[in-house]
């Protein structure tokens, strides 16, 4: 009988040993790139799909309330900026980011419309929020500042400045002295006007150059808004 069990007991002992053997055995590493240009490549696209998440998430704390306006609004713009900066230097290996988000399947709805769609925090998409702006007591000093803004903005493209990267940033600063103004509609045709070129500029590449006819129609919408605007705060 105990001839019996010792090849058991070897087996089992065996066994344990080699299990052992395997837990202490390191895996074998997977090499995720072989030269420094394969390692560029999949750093740019785990920053892309960092920000982008990052993003989803503030804006998500936006929503909720977890986060202050000012505190949004200067985290917004900076990841914005990062964003463009990102997307400019990799558009060889991510073409088009929307697809990107596709692929990866992202869940991050509100991320892509901040950064695809409009290029600007929501506070100044939409405004602060209304029980702020109905306390305020600088309406009239907003409303100059948004006439400053109007009027610069048009300088701008008579001066024949078509590149995006140069327009967007006073569009930008236009929406949101619009935004401050207490009285004006939401659906007031300044408003909807200049919102919708901030989109449009949004969408193209920084370099994008504005074609003829474009900048004929942009000058048209924005002195259409500013003839508006007029007719309220003249």
């Amino acid at each position: 009988n105990s001839r019996g069990h010792l090849p058991y007991s070897r087996g089992a002992s065996g066994g344990r040993d080699e299990k052992v053997s395997m837990e202490n055995k390191e895996l074998p590493k997977i090499k995720l790139y072989d030269t420094s240009a394969e390692r560029q490549k999949i750093d740019q696209m785990a920053d892309m799909y960092s920000l982008i998440t990052t993003v989803q998430h503030l804006e998500t704390a936006w929503t909720r309330d977890a986060v202050g306006e000012e505190k949004y609004t200067e985290s917004c713009k900076k990841l914005i900026s990062q964003f463009k900066t990102l997307k400019n230097g990799s558009t060889q290996l991510i073409p088009n980011v929307d697809k990107f988000i596709t692929e990866y399947k992202m869940d991050c709805k509100a991320a892509r419309h901040r950064l695809l769609r409009v290029g600007v925090p929501a506070t100044v998409e939409y405004g602060a929020p209304k029980l702020t702006r109905q306390n305020s007591a600088d309406d009239q000093k907003h409303v100059f500042e948004a006439v400053q803004t109007f009027i610069t903005a048009l300088n701008c493209l008579q001066l024949d400045m078509r590149d995006v990267d140069q327009l967007h940033p006073h569009l930008s600063d236009l929406m949101a002295s619009l935004n401050k103004v207490k009285k004006l509609p939401e659906n007031h045709v300044s408003r909807v006007k200049v919102k919708e070129w901030l989109i449009k500029l949004n969408e193209k590449p920084a370099s994008y150059r504005l074609t003829d006819d474009e900048l004929r129609q942009m000058s048209f919408d924005l002195q259409t808004a500013y003839d508006h605007w007029h007719r309220i705060y003249k």
